[in-house]
């Protein structure tokens, strides 16, 4: 029978056209890499994997039964399908074939309670087949369980070498992202290729945008010594202050790589951080689940040849944001205090990394500065959760009535800062005889105070979007302020 005219439908602000293959031919669908940009599988296990190390080791046991270990995981798992990064064009396309009478399937290698799941989330299938425990459901068990299910035909909408054989089968094709040899092999085989849909692959910008390039700007921290110390003529000082930032920031961005992971169902659910790489779908999921081990462990190697105080710190702030990719981000007060001790440890590395002495003065400040700077940020949230009255912000364990709270400590910690940094100069800076015109050191605390004053005015009218050292960097008065403190500092001298 010769296939309809295809009608055109604009579904989800897309006009899409439908398939020119006979309407009565049912159309398969892939899900991982296919329908959905993600591996349901790989996102599973890095469920299990921050949730219980243990449990995901346990459950690699199990590997080389695929079907049990989709089974186990997905039992482990409990994954939002409604929130994942589906690809819009064959969304799309599988609802204008719907509307014009075509029946859709879903065969997918992915558990059955995966696949139940998607049809359930979506609405868009006649019918959901996964593996079941026993028989995995993927290339040659794919396609015999295909014949047997539609034996007078079917269309095929796939993604990987894997299902070379079933395009090979099908009475027409919708490939999704399929490498060239692969495309080229469907062309040779004879299936009508019914529709192309691909994404750009990931480039350098979308690696740049998930190592958090931008938030570097928060490793300056580490030059603080160097200044402080009063060693920033000595070159050989400057470039191995320069070497520990670049061996930081790698660290940084492999911690960053692991946190977005660990967080895609709540960066999913936030109107901004759902268009990040990893969540987005713009990042393949096993490429970070690779290149994040690869360079913490490059960073550490390096930092001990720097120094090995140095690495030792480096060791110890690897090991502190773990604890709160793992667990400490969804508690309460204890996150922010993690956070002022992250910050804090760049200044340690600093000194570490010059082999220059630890200043007592130096961290109690930053500890309670950047308390306060992580409080703020944190009060921005919970203080715009509280107008929006949201109960509670999805995986952070704050509700929106805690902003009393967030405000006192924030706000305390920040004049406790301030408190400290005078202290210093007075019983240290001033008598020290490093500067020649120590009065100038005074204008410090108090541009310092205007500059917290601002960031909580913003913060309690939540307007506060950034974290506090980026809005810092991109705010024109921030800009301002910061350099008439540098101003101050070296008019001291």
């Amino acid at each position: 029978m010769p296939a309809p005219p295809a009608d055109r439908l604009a579904i989800d602000g897309l006009a899409i056209d439908g398939l020119a293959a006979d309407i009565a031919v049912p159309l398969v669908v892939d899900l991982d890499g296919t329908l959905l940009l993600g591996d349901t599988l790989l996102e599973c296990f890095s469920v299990v994997l921050f949730r219980s190390p243990s449990a995901a080791a346990k459950a690699l046991l199990g590997l080389h039964d695929r079907a049990a270990f989709k089974r186990r995981l997905a039992g482990q798992a409990l994954l939002e399908l409604a929130d994942m990064p589906w690809r819009a064009e064959l969304v799309a396309l599988l609802r204008t074939e719907r509307a014009r009478g075509r029946a859709v399937h879903l065969v997918t290698a992915a558990d059955q309670a995966v696949a139940d799941g998607v049809a359930t989330a979506l609405g868009l299938f006649d019918s959901a087949t996964g593996s079941d425990g026993v028989r995995n459901l993927k290339g040659p068990a794919k396609l015999v369980h295909l014949r047997e299910r539609f034996p007078d035909g079917f269309l095929y909408a796939g993604d990987s070498p894997a299902d070379l054989p079933l395009f090979a089968s099908a009475a027409g094709a919708v490939l999704c992202d399929v490498p060239r040899r692969v495309a080229a092999e469907v062309e040779r085989c004879g299936t009508p290729v019914l529709a192309t849909l691909s994404r750009p692959r990931p480039g350098l910008r979308i690696w740049l945008e998930a190592m958090r390039v931008h938030q570097w700007s928060k490793n300056i921290l580490l030059f603080v010594p160097l200044f402080v110390g009063h060693v920033f003529d000595d070159p050989h000082k400057v470039l191995t202050a320069i070497a520990g930032f670049l061996v930081l920031s790698l660290l940084v961005s492999g911690t960053y790589l692991l946190n977005d992971i660990s967080d895609l169902g709540a960066d999913r659910k936030h109107p901004t951080k759902r268009r990040r790489p990893f969540a987005s779908g713009a990042l393949p999921l096993s490429l970070g689940l690779v290149a994040a081990p690869v360079m913490i462990a490059a960073a550490l190697v390096a930092a001990a040849l720097l120094s090995l105080p140095f690495a030792l710190l480096l060791l110890l702030y690897l090991a502190l944001t773990t604890a709160y990719t793992m667990a400490l981000k969804r508690e309460p007060l204890t996150d922010v205090f993690v956070i002022g001790s992250l910050f804090t440890l760049r200044v340690a590395m600093g000194a570490a990394v010059l082999g220059i002495a630890q200043s007592p003065w130096l961290l109690s400040f930053a500890l309670a500065f950047f308390v306060s700077l992580a409080l703020a940020k944190r009060h921005g949230e919970v203080i715009r959760a509280f107008r929006a009255d949201t109960r509670e912000i999805a995986g952070r364990g704050y509700r929106g009535d805690d902003w009393p709270l967030t405000l006192t400590f924030g706000v305390g910690a920040g004049l406790f800062s301030l408190v400290i940094m005078l202290l210093y100069l007075a019983n240290d800076a001033a008598p020290s005889g490093f500067y020649r015109h120590s009065a100038w050191l005074y204008a410090v605390p108090v541009l310092m105070a205007l500059w917290l004053q601002r960031v909580w005015l913003l913060a309690q009218r939540g307007e506060l979007a950034d974290d506090p050292v980026v809005f810092a960097l991109k705010d024109p008065r921030s800009l301002v302020l910061g350099a008439i403190v540098g101003a101050a500092f070296f008019g001291a001298i």
